[in-house]
């Protein structure tokens, strides 16, 4: 309405009207989130997917590369087996050769056993081998095993492989004989023959 047409007289509400200007109701501003949340929901969801690829590709990397670390293994195993089986099979060709004779070597039999004829029976033996200088005497005490002793160690290898040939065992090393090897026969040369191959 009009002022012209206001039939009150102007009173201070009047004035307070006049001062303030005019306005009006208006909604709320809508928050930041919910301005983007489309924005929103596409960035998690790709920060979602790429965390999956990720991991993803993390495992794939990680099995290939256990794979590449279990060849070499493998391989280092293989090599240590046949290196293990060549070495076992070497062993037996490792073995001490036998014992060389020196057949021109002076050796004493003596008739250990009290058997009549065994010390003779000896030497025939031992001569029809290739031994050139055989002597036979009686021992004065019976021996239960038959002995193969030697004065000089320069006789060691040939009182051994006498000992070998009539199964006699291990020579030794003796300074009660005069003789360089002496033998102290206690079976026929048959029986010591066989003792002999068995040993070897």
């Amino acid at each position: 309405m009009a002022d012209s047409q206001y039939p009150y007289p102007p009173d201070r509400f009047d004035d307070e009207a006049d001062a303030v200007a005019f306005h009006g109701a208006h909604r709320a501003e809508e928050p930041f989130w919910r301005q983007n949340l489309l924005y929103i929901i596409i960035i998690a969801a790709a920060l979602v997917l790429l965390v999956v690829l990720l991991f993803l590709i993390g495992n794939l990397g990680g099995g290939g590369g256990d794979d590449r670390s279990q060849e070499p293994t493998t391989a280092a195993e293989t090599t240590a087996e046949e290196t293990t089986g060549e070495e076992s099979a070497e062993e037996p060709a490792s073995e001490e050769p036998a014992p060389v004779a020196d057949k021109t070597v002076p050796v004493l039999v003596m008739n250990a056993a009290g058997v009549d004829g065994l010390a003779g029976d000896w030497r025939d033996t031992l001569e029809e081998s290739g031994w050139e200088d055989v002597q036979i005497q009686t021992a004065d005490t019976q021996q239960q095993e038959a002995v193969v002793f030697y004065r000089d160690e320069a006789d060691a290898e040939t009182a051994q492989a006498l000992a070998l040939e009539v199964g006699a065992g291990e020579a030794r090393q003796s300074d009660e004989f005069q003789n360089r090897i002496t033998f102290l026969a206690v079976e026929s040369p048959g029986a010591g023959a066989e003792e002999g191959d068995g040993e070897g």
